[in-house]
C-alpha cells in the first residue's frame, strides 16, 4: 500500500518529542512522529479485534 507523503508544519511540545524519541529509540523527529502514529493506529486495530472476540470464550489459566 502506497501513501502520499506531505510536508507539514506543527507546533509540538519539544519535551514530548524527546521523551518519545528515547522511548521509541528513533533517531529523527520525523521517524519519532511516524512511529508514534503507527502505534496509535495499531492500538485501534488491537482494540477493534478484542471487541470482536469479547464474550466468545475465556482464556484458560496457564500452568
Amino acid at each position: 500500500m502506497r501513501h502520499a507523503v506531505q510536508r507539514k508544519n506543527f507546533y509540538l511540545d519539544e519535551g514530548k518529542i524527546q521523551r518519545a524519541r528515547r522511548i521509541l529509540g528513533t533517531k529523527t523527529e520525523t521517524e519519532t512522529v511516524t512511529r508514534a502514529l503507527d502505534l496509535v493506529i495499531f492500538r485501534k486495530e488491537i482494540l477493534a479485534s478484542l471487541e470482536k472476540v469479547r464474550g466468545k470464550g475465556g482464556i484458560a489459566p496457564g500452568k
